[in-house]
């Protein structure tokens, strides 16, 4: 072994306790991580939704899952697991959407920050009876869809440029 080994760039004596060596390649971990992260980002598009709404209720809990699922898969790249998520988050979007900029992402949207109040917690939206409650005309379902659109995209450029990070490049 060498006497000094490089970890994150930094020379470290050979012999301290917990040393280890970095390679360039990413660890297996690493790509559970971004496997795991990339599923729940193809999920947040299978969930965005499409067409028109009858019910607003509807709407708010389809773009409500695609945020959450979006937003979470940025803490699963950073290492949060399933519970961690579960724990820490629930079904609360704006807390999603904290955790996930203070893991990196870049992403800053008046219109995303009006309608995640509406969006937390997203399970509220799925009983039929509460679609009743929010006046459709008060919703910009356009606006609502272009902002998570936008988040989408956002998180997709986060999560590539994680992996481009891990893998060295």
């Amino acid at each position: 072994m060498e006497r000094r080994t490089f970890v994150g760039g930094l020379p470290i004596a050979a012999g301290m306790v917990g040393v280890i060596s970095l390679s360039a390649e990413p660890s297996s971990l690493d790509n559970e991580k971004h496997k795991a992260a990339r599923w729940r980002l193809q999920n947040a598009r299978a969930f965005f939704p499409k067409g028109e709404f009858v019910r607003a209720g509807d709407l708010l809990y389809q773009l409500g899952i695609a945020s959450q699922l979006a937003l979470t898969a940025c803490v699963v790249a950073d290492g949060w697991t399933d519970e961690d998520c579960r724990r820490r988050i629930g079904l609360d979007v704006g807390k999603a959407h904290f955790f996930a900029k203070a893991g990196g992402l870049q992403f800053d949207s008046d219109s995303f920050a009006r309608i995640v109040p509406l969006l937390s917690p997203y399970g509220r939206w799925r009983s039929p009876a509460m679609g009743g409650h929010i006046d459709a005309g008060t919703i910009d379902a356009g606006a609502a869809k272009t902002a998570v659109s936008q988040l989408l995209i956002a998180v997709r450029s986060h999560l590539v440029g994680g992996e481009g990070k891990a893998a060295g490049r």
